[in-house]
């Protein structure tokens, strides 16, 4: 069932478990064991943090074309005292862009963040870590994809934006502050960029409907 009402919560991102490497998670593994968390691992614990995700929208799908000359009854009808020819007038067309060029293929993901800022330096060393992969025995590359499913009213998974292969393009700065000497539950925001994506709708078996968009 769908409803008019929105509902900005009504969505789930898991980052996956390849997302941190062997080495980083290795490390914060020890860290949240030994500091009794209520999360074992660095991926579940990161993913608890996801505050807020920003996807898809695109820009310039029109272009135009200044100083035309143009003829219409609008001008004879209703401005009789205007000349029928707009020597000056500019006309919007149709971008010649392909459609997937005028997407900002940007992704953002907002976390908060925790106590002793965990998570922030966690994705901080594991982009330093990626950055480098090269000379990371030799590995070729990033190969995991990004899934945000999109619930219904009721609850159950309607649709899946997948983002393939994302790469991490930003990182906002730590902010300390002591004219804030009280703590605050603050945010920040990694963005992340990719070339690729998909949006599947789910039947009711949770089933992926695969006639949707093909791997835009």
């Amino acid at each position: 069932m769908l409803s008019l009402k929105s509902r900005k919560d009504y969505f789930k991102l898991l980052l996956p478990r390849d997302f941190i490497c062997p080495e980083i998670e290795e490390k914060y593994t020890k860290i949240l064991s030994s500091k009794q968390s209520f999360y074992y691992t660095p991926i579940d614990f990161l993913n608890e943090t996801i505050q807020k995700v920003q996807v898809f929208g695109f820009a310039d799908a029109t272009w135009v074309q200044p100083q035309q000359t143009r003829e219409g009854t609008l001008y004879q009808s209703r401005y009789a005292d205007i000349s029928t020819y707009a020597n000056d007038d500019n006309v919007s067309y149709r971008s010649q862009k392909t459609p997937i060029s005028l997407m900002d293929k940007t992704l953002n993901i907002e976390f908060r963040h925790t106590l002793g800022y965990l998570n922030y330096f966690m994705l901080f060393e594991n982009f330093w870590w990626q950055f480098s992969r090269n000379k990371h025995n030799n590995d070729p590359g990033l190969n995991y994809d990004f899934n945000i499913d999109i619930f219904n009213e009721i609850g159950e998974i309607y649709s899946r934006v997948v983002i393939k292969q994302p790469l991490v393009n930003s990182m906002d700065m730590l902010d300390f502050d002591f004219a804030q000497p009280i703590a605050q539950s603050g945010t920040f925001k990694v963005e992340f960029k990719y070339n690729n994506f998909d949006y599947q709708f789910i039947d009711i078996n949770g089933n992926d409907n695969e006639n949707n968009l093909d791997n835009i």
